[in-house]
């Protein structure tokens, strides 16, 4: 998965512009960014992206640059 693809998800879940979400985003920084929305982008990057996350790696899911590892990593795991 590319960053403009998930910037792209990133903004209709939390309700923002793509231009906000950047490498630095965090929950720290994107007001809307909460345990509900954090399930609803899950399951969208899962639909997206045709893959399942381990759910032990979800609570590391709080930066952009590890969502982006995690489902490129999940990915090539894949196959």
């Amino acid at each position: 998965m590319e960053f403009a693809q998930l910037q792209n998800i990133m903004s209709d879940i939390f309700g923002c512009l793509p231009r906000d979400i950047t490498p630095d985003s965090t929950p720290d920084t994107i007001e809307a960014w909460d345990s509900l929305r954090m399930l609803d982008l899950l399951l969208i990057i899962e639909q997206e992206a045709g893959v399942e996350i381990d759910p032990d790696r979800v609570g590391e899911m709080i930066t952009v640059p590890a969502i982006l590892e995690i489902v490129n990593s999940t990915l090539e795991a894949r196959g």
